[in-house]
């Protein structure tokens, strides 16, 4: 996830290039900003959903399901902070990131956050 100051395809565009791997596949809603994703050099395909019409398109099965619960969820730990700090949000971010991909329990996230700086700082 990144913070963005306009959503329009000027912005979004380089950032979901520089953030995907080549040969992905992107599912998007309608939104303008999105109709050049599948001319970007490493996606390989873009399909859409119209959520004016449906949540999941009956024909291809796309849907954005999936990243809007992940945003749900991100949402609701920040709801649970009661309030963050602005200019420390791209950190509060990156550290929903991380526990969402490696920390799903305290005792989880301790040892990997541990594996994670003696990969990072071994010990000679």
């Amino acid at each position: 996830m990144e913070i963005v100051q306009r959503r329009d395809a000027a912005t979004m565009l380089p950032i979901i290039n520089d953030h995907v791997a080549p040969g992905t596949v992107i599912h998007t809603d309608e939104w303008a900003a999105y109709n050049r994703v599948g001319t970007l050099p490493n996606v390989s395909s873009h399909s859409t959903v119209n959520h004016s019409v449906t949540f999941v398109d009956p024909v291809t099965g796309t849907h954005t399901q999936a990243v809007e619960s992940y945003w749900n969820r991100c949402k609701t730990k920040l709801k649970r902070m009661k309030g963050c700090v602005a200019h420390q949000v791209p950190s509060y971010l990156d550290e929903f990131m991380w526990r969402e991909r490696h920390g799903t329990s305290r005792r989880l996230a301790f040892t990997n956050i541990m594996r994670d700086i003696a990969a990072q700082y071994p010990v000679p």
